[in-house]
């Protein structure tokens, strides 16, 4: 499986254009790795750029809170490509949705440029989702990391948190659990949507409750103890099944009336029932109107007329 690959990047090294050849200008003046780019396809070039820009503005904060010990420090090299040179090497690897990738081991990433307008993801963005994955690889590893903490740091490190992602949840009416999203992610695209969400907000509770360096004490453990379970309870105090059986619950609990509220049927029925009780309440309330009004007009009949 490897050949592919050599071929595949010596053809790159070779023939493709290269932003930030000279290593230090690829830095972003912290201990980390240095990021290169092979360029492929027209507009490749504008994208590397931004994506250089951004990584030398955030890289020094993210590396702060994710590797904070300086253990990635190998190369990474992001592969810009066309949608042709993309389907090529990444076709039956990644969903039809996808439009980045990164490779275990941390080195290698690789952008789809061209389609990154059709799927609503901005380049900078897609950019630090992966980047963030090429720290978490090569901080732990061989070490297995939960596929929800994966896609969740990388969501949150690459700014694609939006208070849409709740709604979106909330409207949908079902929370997956991440005891299921320990794996790989489901293909179809709604699917893998929720997962993503609910990985995002996974990590978020995470960092709310054990502060925003928590999955940085997370990796680095791992990377010295080699089991994350382990990991996870040492920096934590809790268990993963713990964890996760916490945040499914809270999940369930805090989406639950807002689904049944967003239901239309249901939403019909308390509706239809809070009408009719106001209903009711008026007529009661109308009743006692006229019946003071009864007694007034009678206690005016009976009083003395003034002069």
């Amino acid at each position: 499986m490897r050949a592919p690959w050599l071929i595949f990047l010596f053809l790159i090294l070779v023939s493709a254009q290269m932003v930030a050849a000279d290593p230090a200008a690829a830095r972003t003046g912290e201990p980390g790795p240095v990021v290169r780019f092979h360029l492929q396809g027209p507009g490749a070039r504008q994208v590397a750029e931004q994506c250089l820009a951004a990584w030398r503005e955030q890289g020094p904060a993210l590396l702060a809170e994710l590797d904070p010990q300086g253990a990635a420090r190998d190369t990474i090299t992001c592969l810009v490509l066309d949608s042709d040179a993309f389907e090529a090497n990444f076709a039956g690897r990644l969903p039809d949705w996808g439009v980045g990738a990164a490779l275990p081991g941390g080195r290698l990433i690789a952008l789809d440029y061209a389609r990154l307008p059709t799927v609503g993801r901005g380049a900078v963005e897609v950019f630090l989702h992966e980047m963030v994955h090429a720290i978490l690889f090569q901080v732990t590893g061989r070490v297995w990391l939960p596929t929800w903490l994966h896609e969740g740091t990388a969501m949150v490190y690459s700014g694609e948190w939006k208070f849409l992602d709740m709604v979106s949840l909330v409207l949908d009416g079902h929370v997956p659990s991440l005891e299921h999203l320990r794996g790989r992610f489901p293909a179809p695209a709604g699917l893998a949507d929720r997962a993503y969400r609910t990985s995002l907000l996974a990590v978020k509770r995470l960092r709310d409750e054990h502060g925003p360096q928590v999955v940085g004490r997370i990796l680095a453990e791992t990377a010295r103890s080699g089991e994350f379970p382990a990991a996870f309870q040492a920096v934590t105090g809790q268990s993963v099944e713990d964890f996760t059986g916490a945040f499914d619950r809270a999940m369930n609990f805090r989406l639950g009336w807002a689904v049944m509220l967003t239901r239309w049927p249901t939403l019909f029925v308390i509706l239809a029932v809070a009408f009719a009780v106001g209903a009711v309440r008026k007529m009661i309330l109308t009743r006692r109107r006229l019946a003071e009004m009864e007694d007034a007009e009678m206690e005016d009949e009976d009083a003395e007329p003034l002069s």
